[in-house]
């Protein structure tokens, strides 16, 4: 009976929890969403809309729109029916309007303007009434069709050829690929993406045929989103018949050499002699896309330049008749080092020459620091900074043989290369060790010498010295307390004024000086000895 009892008690409270569970207060709702994402092109207007349900008024609701990556940015903010501007984020303004139609029937939209690559991705719509608060999430989905693919031949070179397809403004990132006339695809040699600052994508894609021929090629460039492609085609046999193709671009054959902080000049010719005028011409490193400088009908254009050279490009363009160009690159940085390609272009055939510019850099002179240890051996450490590429370091003995150490090169913010280089010198092991650094495309050299015994023997004197000038001061402050009277003032009869130092006699006698740093027994050279033993030369390799 009473296990009875039990178990009815049991399944009453049960039942009673089970009621409070499922039964929802009367201002509770849910937020939903689309089932799908929404699709948005680049350019044009996207809604993002989530309902109440049950149905209710949302007017007076507390409603925020926000995104959740790549960090938590607010759209929109409302409360009590009137806008929270101040909460939103600072791309979001002007662009996002409350939609109005259906808010008495729950439903919670935006409209947003100008839809961007950087929009697409993942969005929530929040709603709260009191202490009760419900969300969803949406995907917007954002795609671009760019311009149609352009082709590019150059010229062909025993038998092979080499074709370019690019094409810019597409999101997300598309697919490339090529087919023959008969709609065979073929293999690709390279193929090269980069998105841009609107976040739009630049594809290039390369095409090498081992044996010429007359058929028809064409590019394809697909978007995986909106399953929209676009496609050109190039007829070989008709390209083959143009001007450039027969035209060659000739330059420099050895590297460039600049040192960091000059101008480069970047020459290219056409060969044979033909006016360039009508033609593009383009300065790129790797890829076509970002350039160095773009020239086009006379003009520069700044469309598509790499922010590392804007408003450092200049293009000669006084023989432009006679084919001749130079790019002129102000201010000279290691990042500029490596190949530059030198293109000219005209009814989609090009030519192209490869430069090789060398940045370089001779640095400081080595400065050389020691440090006494115990046991009597010293730690030499020599520095020097400015250097490009990186440099090689190397300690000799007095009879110029290599001494054995582990130079540190790293390169600073600037990208010039800082040495360290330290050496443990025993005692008695050797008399006078030089610190030489060059650079291995100059043959530059710059070099310190450090003397061990002179360094003893300045360490000596310098200490004899000091103690002197402890004494003597000792003594004058003994004879100043002895020539003055009771009341402290001098005694004429005993004084002796000459021998009360003056803070600028004391550094006159010393005669030189070290610059030692607080609690440490380094000592870097600076008095007449140093100038004596610690020189800097520098010679030019032939």
């Amino acid at each position: 009976m009473v296990d009875f009892l039990g178990h009815s008690l049991s399944g009453v409270v049960a039942s009673f929890f089970f009621i409070l569970l499922t039964v929802k207060r009367p201002e509770e709702f849910r937020v939903v969403g689309p089932a799908g994402p929404i699709l948005a092109r680049v350019g044009e207007d996207a809604l993002l809309s989530c309902r109440l349900l049950p149905q209710r008024p949302a007017a007076r609701l507390e409603v925020r729109w926000y995104r959740s990556e790549p960090s938590t940015q607010v759209l929109f903010a409302s409360r009590d029916g009137a806008e929270a501007p101040e909460e939103q984020a600072e791309g979001y303004r002007g662009r996002v309007q409350w939609v109005e139609d259906g808010v008495a029937q729950g439903r919670v939209a935006l409209k947003m303007d100008n839809i961007r690559p950087a929009d697409d991705g993942q969005y929530w719509c929040g709603v709260r009434e009191g202490d009760y608060y419900g969300e969803t999430s949406l995907l917007l989905s954002v795609a671009g069709l760019g311009s149609a693919p352009l082709i590019h031949m150059e010229g062909a070179v025993e038998g092979e050829l080499q074709l370019v397809c690019t094409a810019e403004g597409w999101f997300p990132e598309p697919q490339v690929h090529w087919e023959d006339s008969r709609g065979d695809k073929l293999l690709n040699f390279s193929q090269y993406h980069v998105q841009a600052e609107d976040g739009l994508f630049y594809v290039e894609s390369t095409l090498v045929l081992r044996n010429a021929s007359t058929e028809t090629v064409s590019c394809f460039v697909h978007n995986p989103v909106l399953a929209e492609q676009k496609e050109s085609a190039i007829s070989i046999a008709e390209k083959l018949q143009t001007e450039l193709a027969s035209l060659r671009v000739i330059g420099p054959s050895q590297p460039l050499l600049v040192r960091v902080g000059e101008d480069i000049q970047l020459p290219c010719d056409l060969s044979p002699e033909v006016s360039a005028r009508s033609m593009e011409v383009r300065w790129v490193r790797s890829h076509r896309h970002p350039a160095v400088h773009v020239y086009v009908d006379g003009d520069h254009v700044p469309g598509g330049q790499m922010a590392e050279y804007r408003g450092r490009t200049v293009l000669v363009t006084n023989d432009i008749g006679a084919g001749r160009l130079t790019l002129r690159i102000r201010d000279a940085r290691t990042s500029d080092d490596g190949p530059f390609r030198c293109l000219f272009e005209k009814d989609g055939v090009y030519q192209e020459k490869i430069l090789d510019l060398r940045i370089v850099g001779v640095g400081s002179s080595p400065r050389i620091t020691w440090e006494e240890l115990q046991g009597g051996d010293i730690q030499l450490m020599c520095t020097s900074e400015g250097w490009f590429p990186e440099p090689h370091v190397q300690w000799r003995d007095a009879e110029g043989k290599p001494v054995l150490s582990f130079p540190t090169v790293l390169p600073g913010g600037d990208g010039l290369f800082q040495v360290q280089a330290p050496l443990l010198v025993t005692n008695g092991s050797v008399a006078n060790v030089t610190c030489s650094i060059s650079n291995p495309l100059l043959g530059e050299e710059k070099a310190a010498t450090f003397s061990l015994s002179d360094s003893r023997m300045t360490f000596s004197w310098a200490a004899l010295l000091m103690l002197g000038l402890v004494l003597l001061v000792a003594a004058g402050l003994t004879t100043w307390k002895s020539g003055r009277t009771v009341d402290g003032t001098l005694d004429p009869k005993t004084a002796h004024p000459e021998l009360i130092l003056s803070e600028g006699a004391k550094h006159e006698t010393f005669g030189h000086s070290f610059n030692q740093a607080p609690h440490s027994n380094v000592e870097t050279y600076s008095g007449p000895w140093a100038s004596s033993q610690i020189g800097a030369r520098s010679r030019r390799g032939r």
